[in-house]
C-alpha cells in the first residue's frame, strides 16, 4: 500500500497531487486584497498597480450588503447584476463590484468576493468622517470611486479594528 504513495502515476498520488494544487490556490490573494492587508491606519492611500482601465468604477460593499445603496444608473446596474447573479451578502466576506466603462448591461461587471482577515471595509458616512476628522485627512467616500483616482483611508475604529474605506482626496 505505501507504494501506491510513491508510484509516479498512481491514482492515489495524482489525487494527493491535485488537493496539494488546490491548497496553494486557495492561499493565493488577489493583489487588491494583499495590498489592502498591508496597509497601516491613519493613511489615506493610492490604490497602485490595479490592471483596470481608465473609467473603472470600484464600488465596494460590506459583509451583510447585498445591494449598492446608492441611487443612479451605475448603481441600478450593478444591483440588476447582483439580483440576477442572486449574490447574498454574508459576515464572513465584503465584495467588490468592478464596472469597466463603456459596457451595457451585465458586460464589463465583474464581482470579487474577499473573506474578512486583518481590516473591515466600512461604508458609513459618518464612520468616515469620524476618521477623516481625527487624521485632519482630505478625503471624501464613495459608493463608486474611479480607479484612477481611488484613494483608500485606512483607520482604527474604537475597537482597534482596522478599517478601510474608498474615496478619493
Amino acid at each position: 500500500m505505501i507504494t501506491a504513495f510513491t508510484r509516479v502515476g498512481s491514482p492515489l498520488s495524482v489525487i494527493v497531487l491535485g488537493l496539494l494544487m488546490l491548497g496553494a490556490c486557495a492561499q493565493e490573494q488577489h493583489p487588491l486584497d494583499r495590498q489592502l492587508s498591508q496597509l497601516r491606519p491613519d493613511a489615506v492611500v493610492l490604490l497602485a498597480g490595479l490592471d483596470w482601465p481608465a473609467g473603472t468604477l470600484l464600488c465596494p460593499m460590506t459583509p451583510y450588503q447585498s445591494t449598492l445603496s446608492a441611487e443612479g444608473p451605475v448603481a441600478k446596474r450593478v444591483n440588476g447584476y447582483l439580483k440576477r447573479t442572486q449574490f447574498t451578502g454574508d459576515e464572513h466576506h465584503w465584495s467588490l463590484v468592478v464596472v469597466k466603462p463603456a459596457q451595457a448591461g451585465d458586460d464589463g461587471i465583474e464581482h470579487l468576493r474577499f473573506k474578512r482577515g486583518t481590516y473591515d471595509v466600512v461604508t458609513e458616512p459618518a464612520r468616515v468622517a469620524e476618521a477623516v476628522k481625527a487624521q485632519a485627512a482630505a478625503f471624501t467616500l464613495q459608493d463608486c470611486v474611479p480607479v484612477e483616482q481611488a484613494r483608500v483611508l485606512v483607520a482604527r475604529d474604537r475597537s482597534q479594528r482596522t478599517f478601510i474605506s474608498f474615496g478619493t482626496s
